[in-house]
C-alpha cells in the first residue's frame, strides 16, 4: 500500500525512516479509504469518534429543532 501510494519500488519501502512509513501508511489509507462511500462513512466516524470536546454550534441548532 505504501508502495504504491508514494510511487517507489518495494525495496525501497524497507529503506523508509520508520516515522517517515509510519505517515505515509497513514496517509495511504485515508487516501484508499477516501476512494468509497463506505469508506469515506468510515473516516468520518472514526474522526468523531476522536474528538473529545463537544461541537457547541451544532448542540446549540440540534437543541432548536
Amino acid at each position: 500500500m505504501v508502495a504504491e501510494y508514494v510511487g517507489i519500488p518495494m525495496t525501497e519501502v524497507g529503506e523508509l525512516y520508520y516515522i517517515d512509513y509510519l505517515v505515509y501508511r497513514r496517509d495511504a489509507f485515508i487516501y484508499n479509504a477516501s476512494q468509497t462511500k463506505k469508506g469515506r462513512e468510515y473516516l468520518r466516524n472514526a474522526y468523531r469518534l476522536t474528538q473529545t470536546k463537544p461541537d457547541r454550534e451544532k448542540l446549540k441548532r440540534f437543541k432548536k429543532r
